[in-house]
């Protein structure tokens, strides 16, 4: 479908990247009458769709990885093939003229390569949806728990069920009926400020806690060759915004990849830091062999930060939330048949189905961890095997034979993220299979998959 008004027609017809002035005249006139996100307002969408619960999970993947510096040393790695990525899918979207995913890779792969990316959208969009919800009433129940008491949800008023529903229907589902992803750039915006908060409680309680506990050990170099690939797969989930990235760049108010790369460039940067800065405090507060899966579940004492901290994660959920369901309703729409723009009371009905679906499920079955990590090699999909692919139809279609050496380098790099993809996705795949039918839960499957805590959704009321 394409997604581009007429006027953006020509422009999607000139080159990706040109530097003349009569391109950058063209280009000023034909966004000069789009509505959109500006950069700033991009830079929030990508932020607030990658920062979230990883966030979390990061000092214990610090842990892991042997030592501060690897782990930062490996984050930086794989963050270039991550930005890359980014850039590849929103320059493979010009090249189709199209604004989603699906359509770009359908575009690129054939018509039948649709259903196959539509599916893949839609359930790994629907999986967070459902993640998103147990989160925030995982957080609600620590705060009720904490300074109510354990027998918190005898009161109707503060059971699980009741809480979640209608934090849920209060502050998510206005969100969510939007037919355009820049309008929740101002919730983003919230999202990103809770993230702030949490990384400063996390240094803040770093120097608070420094005296409590016992003398830690502290590693900056791994002791063995292996430990570095622990934080692989968590950097995998924690930095998974591509799915979103297509949709983000279709809004921006001045589309061009120019832009976009630095914005995503931009927002890797902010995650970058952020991460690292949980990562490490977070390790340094409770040393090597002590870093809890959850940091904020680390900390017991009933103070006003750490409670707003807990909080903040819930709201960071609220804003997250529709930024995915708008790429899984999409999905769906184009699945079934459905005209997004035109179809307006389509959209509606699909819109609350979906909400209450995940809203139910949630509440009613909160440990769908089995589910999650089974989901979790197409985080691996979208970050690497997607944009591998695209990138190599795109080249093979603007040069067949290969005449350029800078084609044949797209066509090597290609490769390699597909195939780095396609490991990721298997390792993944296997543990979640083999934990799933044994019933155990390993440590590798931990950190390959969602990187959610195994407490995801028990309940602490008694």
């Amino acid at each position: 479908m394409n997604c581009l008004n007429n006027d953006n027609h020509d422009l999607i017809n000139q080159p990706i990247i040109n530097d003349s002035d009569e391109f950058s005249s063209a280009t000023r006139s034909s966004n000069q009458n789009r509505n959109g996100t500006g950069s700033l307002g991009t830079i929030f969408l990508i932020v607030n769709a990658t920062l979230g619960a990883g966030l979390l999970n990061f000092p214990e993947a610090f842990d892991k990885s042997g030592g501060i510096a690897t782990a930062i040393i490996v984050q930086l790695f794989f963050l270039i093939f991550i930005t890359s990525a980014l850039v590849v899918l929103a320059n493979c979207s010009d090249i189709t003229e199209t604004c989603t995913m699906q359509n770009t890779f359908a575009g690129l792969c054939g018509s039948k390569s649709l259903i196959l990316c539509g599916v893949c959208v839609a359930i790994y969009s629907f999986g967070c949806c459902l993640t998103f919800l147990i989160i925030i009433g995982d957080q609600f129940d620590r705060v009720f728990a904490t300074f109510y008491g354990l027998d918190y949800c005898h009161n109707w008023y503060l059971s699980r069920p009741f809480i979640t529903s209608i934090t849920a229907i209060v502050f998510i589902l206005p969100l969510s009926f939007f037919k355009r992803m820049d309008v929740l750039s101002y919730a983003s915006s919230i999202g990103c400020l809770t993230i702030i908060y949490v990384v400063w409680m996390v240094i803040y309680e770093s120097f608070v806690n420094n005296d409590k506990l016992p003398k830690k050990t502290i590693h900056i170099w791994p002791e063995n060759l292996t430990q570095p690939l622990q934080i692989v797969p968590i950097i995998c989930f924690a930095y998974q915004s591509h799915m979103t990235a297509i949709p983000t760049y279709a809004c921006m108010k001045d589309r061009q990849l120019s832009k976009f790369t630095w914005c995503a460039i931009i927002s890797m940067i902010i995650c970058f830091i952020a991460y690292s800065i949980v990562g490490t405090f977070g390790y340094m507060t409770f040393g090597a062999g002590n870093v809890p899966s959850d940091i904020l579940q680390g900390y017991t004492d009933k103070s006003v930060t750490l409670t707003l901290a807990i909080i903040a994660v819930a709201v960071k959920n609220f804003t997250t939330y529709p930024i995915v369901l708008y790429c899984g309703r999409d999905a769906l729409m184009e699945l079934i048949g459905w005209d997004l723009n035109r179809n307006f009371l389509s959209r509606i009905i699909l819109t609350l189905i979906w909400f209450f679906m995940s809203l139910v499920i949630a509440i009613l079955v909160p440990d769908i961890t089995p589910v999650i990590n089974l989901l979790g090699s197409l985080s691996a999909a979208f970050i690497f095997l997607f944009p591998g692919i695209c990138l190599l139809q795109s080249t093979l279609k603007r040069d067949p034979q290969l005449f350029m050496n800078k084609n044949r380098a797209m066509i090597f790099l290609a490769i390699l993220i597909t195939a780095l993809g396609a490991l990721v996705c298997g390792i993944i795949f296997v543990e979640s299979l083999q934990d799933l039918f044994s019933g155990k839960s390993s440590s590798l499957k931990k950190s390959l998959t969602s990187g959610l805590r195994i407490s995801l959704g028990k309940s602490l009321c008694v």
